[in-house]
């Protein structure tokens, strides 16, 4: 099956162990319990915060989805709660790289007459740090963060968001993440979806989410995008 056809005209990339492994770097048990403490503070209830999903981001996303507040009051206790977190995301700014494979396939992209862009759970502030500081930044057309959204993946919020940034249908646009819930956002969106096995998801589960193929790594999926795209080109 071909992975990137014609009519694909951007990449939408996940960050966190898709690009870059900042969440080696991140403290994300002490930053869950902030998080929490700040959710019972602000009047969640017990129950609520107890059904949570393991981590920061289950914890951030049920509460979305379960807290029962009003849009505004939800908007205004997401952003108190991403601004504690981010606090812990920013530590690992100064010690993450990029994975070596990907600079490589950035600078390639436009030769395949394709775009870049990132949807993530991260922050944009975060995001942008890293890339700014690889001299990366300028090889994406959007950036996307959970700043300012509703719900994260699995939800597709951010990846409609990415998709109207770029001026592009959902359709014209490949998700590709570490994390079956990047396959279940791309694919809610409208959009095809590919893995890369860099992070949290097993082969198996990008392929049960979805996935139309799991690379190996980005040199992989580059090579496999070169193999289809110069040769209609």
């Amino acid at each position: 099956m071909r992975i990137c056809p014609p009519e694909i005209a951007a990449l939408v990339f996940d960050f966190d162990r898709t690009l870059a492994p900042l969440g080696n770097l991140v403290r994300w048990r002490v930053a869950h319990e902030e998080m929490r403490k700040h959710y019972a503070a602000a009047g969640i209830a017990d129950e609520v915060l107890g059904a949570a999903p393991r981590g920061c981001f289950g914890l951030y996303r049920h509460v979305a989805l379960a807290a029962g507040l009003d849009p505004a009051a939800l908007a205004r206790l997401q952003a108190e709660v991403s601004a504690i977190l981010a606090r812990f995301e920013e530590e690992g700014i100064a010690g993450v790289a990029p994975y070596a494979d990907a600079e490589p396939l950035l600078r390639a992209l436009p030769e395949m007459s394709l775009r870049a862009a990132i949807v993530s759970s991260n922050p944009e502030g975060v995001i942008r740090a890293v890339l700014a500081r690889h001299g990366l930044e300028e090889r994406f057309a959007a950036v996307v963060g959970r700043d300012g959204l509703a719900e994260i993946k699995p939800s597709p919020d951010g990846m409609l968001r990415c998709a109207a940034a770029l001026a592009l249908s959902p359709a014209r646009c490949l998700g590709v993440g570490d994390n079956a819930g990047d396959v279940a956002a791309s694919l809610a969106a409208g959009m095809p979806a590919i893995g890369v096995a860099t992070g949290v998801s097993t082969r198996a589960q990008l392929l049960a989410a979805g996935a139309r193929a799991v690379f190996s790594s980005l040199e992989e999926l580059h090579a496999q995008l070169r193999s289809e795209r110069l040769k209609t080109s």
